[in-house]
């Protein structure tokens, strides 16, 4: 059996930073321990642009969190968000052997590091390697083909790219306040195992996240991220009501413009979810599904 071990997760956002300590006991039950949340600042669209105001931001929230928390936080998880953030998809082949043999965990890993060995320039980093799906000689795709024979494995991952010193500087940034990071993950797909159901990240699913500077576009299918992009327009810049924005309505486009192309690649949606601070609006809900004319494809949701 599994041993109870404690996790935090830091949200470092261009409006707010905000943390939660949990503790997740050896079947998986979570008991948050703390949480605390204040305003940001030395953060602008997703990335530092004043190291030490940042740090100030980082330090006042975990400060909360310790003095909430029966025991100072570890290793932390932050969000990674902004601009610099791409994703596209790799493919990756290994051979087996000529007679077919099985399938190890091994192998699996080592495919999957075939499909990240990708051409990147100097200032990118890989933040994130996200199987699709894989295939064994010519058969159909599958997900699991763990103790299959093959002579070899092919998978296919979407993987996701961020300007190396983006990265740096987030890690820095908690380094300063006193505090070691265990990875960085995209804000979508922190966002999509919180906010979204198995089954929705599984039947297909859109997650809108507008933010206070960034709204960032989540595709999940099949269970995991298929496809994201991230818009330089958040609630800060809608001037008046968001009726009557045209800031607003150049992110409907974009939206509009991203089911549409998933609806031609064959990509089944079933369900839109709108989250983060824009998403309180009333009437919001109503008035996207007026706009994109959803209605009777998808079914909207606010979470």
């Amino acid at each position: 059996m599994r041993k109870e071990i404690t996790v935090t997760g830091l949200d470092i956002g261009s409006s707010r930073v905000s943390a939660l300590a949990a503790l997740i006991g050896p079947r998986g039950a979570l008991d948050i321990l703390a949480q605390a949340s204040q305003g940001s600042r030395g953060i602008s669209r997703g990335a530092v642009v004043s190291l030490a105001e940042a740090v100030k931001s980082v330090s006042g929230v975990m400060n909360k969190i310790c003095t909430k928390a029966p025991r100072r936080p570890g290793d932390i998880y932050v969000n990674i968000s902004g601009e610099s953030i791409k994703g596209g998809i790799s493919r990756g082949m290994i051979p087996l052997s000529s007679r077919g043999r099985e399938i190890t965990r091994p192998d699996m890993t080592r495919c999957v590091n075939a499909a990240g060995t990708i051409h990147l320039s100097f200032d990118r980093e890989i933040v994130h390697k996200i199987v699709q799906r894989f295939s064994v000689d010519d058969e159909p795709p599958v997900k699991n083909p763990m103790g299959l024979y093959a002579s070899r494995l092919a998978c296919e991952a979407y993987i996701i790219t961020a300007n190396a010193n983006h990265i740096q500087n987030i890690y820095k940034c908690v380094n300063n306040a006193g505090y070691d990071i265990k990875e960085i993950v995209f804000t979508g797909i922190a966002d999509g195992s919180s906010l979204l159901t198995p089954e929705e990240r599984e039947e297909g699913a859109l997650l809108l996240d507008m933010g206070a500077s960034l709204t960032e576009v989540s595709v999940f299918a099949d269970g995991a991220l298929a496809d994201l992009e991230v818009v330089l327009i958040g609630g800060d810049d809608i001037k008046g009501g968001f009726k009557d924005s045209p800031e607003f309505a150049g992110i409907i486009a974009r939206v509009k413009s991203k089911l549409e192309n998933l609806s031609k690649a064959g990509k089944k949606i079933r369900a839109v979810t709108i989250t983060g601070g824009v998403s309180f609006n009333d009437g919001i809900v109503e008035f996207l599904e007026e706009r994109l004319v959803l209605r009777s494809r998808w079914a909207w949701q606010k979470k």
